[in-house]
């Protein structure tokens, strides 16, 4: 009695296992293609930002040449390298293998990888240099424009010292005569004018006013002051601006701000609205509410 025969397993031929060694392969280098040309792609963007960074440096070297900042900067570009280079030579050597044997295949894609790696790892410390070397220049700008604005709050506290000093004068005159006002009695006893001094800058309480118009012609000024004046008193108001000489300008009191111990910030005085503003002062305030918003006030 014959022993049952077993059937032998197919052997898969020769064609079938190359075709599938060839899809897997193919696949890889699909794969590694896109990976390579995101690299690259990302490779041209670094160099383009090493290129103005590169450009700031200089810029900031010769506007700065003592800035430490501009000056790290620029010693940590001198190091950065960004490779360019294209990877077409490493995927026709890929390509080209394929025709003559697998194993030729799969070392050009070997050395796709590690052409990739390599990329990958100086990708990664240019990104490293480059934004070490933004921060640097950050810094240095920061610290530019806070010497910039130091300078400028500088210039303008001597100039409020200056005006100040100037402003004081005349008052301080008026104080060795009793009072921060001159009154100048009506000898028909109808009614009394105050002149008053007011001495206006970018720092100063004292300020100009308007309502709902930006028509300073129809607003007046706050003078800062402790002196208590009636509203409907007519005042001749001595106007001190910035490089200017005194003018006098008139008005009638029509509000107050009496001291205030919940509003410490904000001083006493009272608002003179213009009843007569000659054409040339007008020009000169307009002039200079231009550098200094006047207050908001619904007479």
């Amino acid at each position: 009695m014959n022993a049952p025969s077993t059937a032998a397993a197919p052997t898969p031929s020769r064609e079938t296992e190359l075709a599938r060694a060839e899809s897997e392969l193919a696949s890889q280098e699909a794969r590694l293609g896109e990976q390579l040309s995101r690299a690259a792609a990302e490779a041209e963007t670094h160099s383009h930002r090493l290129m103005e960074l590169r450009q700031q440096v200089e810029r900031g070297l010769a506007e700065r040449p003592a800035d430490e900042h501009v000056r790290g900067a620029g010693a940590r570009l001198e190091s950065a390298s960004v490779h360019t280079g294209s990877t077409e030579d490493a995927r026709e050597r890929a390509l080209s293998a394929r025709h003559e044997a697998l194993e030729a295949r799969r070392r050009g894609l070997e050395e796709a990888q590690r052409a990739l790696q390599s990329l990958q790892h100086l990708n990664t410390r240019a990104q490293q240099d480059l934004a070490e070397a933004e921060a640097g220049l950050k810094r240095s700008t920061e610290a530019a424009a806070r010497a910039q604005r130091e300078r400028e709050a500088a210039a303008r506290q001597r100039e409020r010292e200056a005006t100040q000093a100037k402003a004081a004068r005349p008052v301080e005159r008026a104080q060795a005569k009793g009072n921060t006002t001159q009154v100048d009695p009506n000898p028909q006893g109808a009614r009394t004018r105050v002149r008053m001094v007011a001495a206006i800058d970018q720092g100063s309480d004292s300020n100009f006013f308007t309502g709902f118009t930006t028509n300073i012609n129809e607003g007046g000024i706050f003078v800062a002051t402790v002196q208590s004046v009636p509203r409907g008193t007519t005042v001749d108001v001595d106007v001190l601006l910035p490089g200017t000489r005194a003018m006098q300008v008139t008005g009638v009191v029509r509000w107050t701000r009496e001291v205030n111990d919940k509003t410490p910030e904000l001083m006493p005085g009272l608002g003179v609205k213009f009843t007569y503003l000659p054409p040339e002062v007008t020009s000169v305030i307009s002039d200079f509410v231009v550098s200094r918003e006047p207050m908001f006030f619904p007479d």
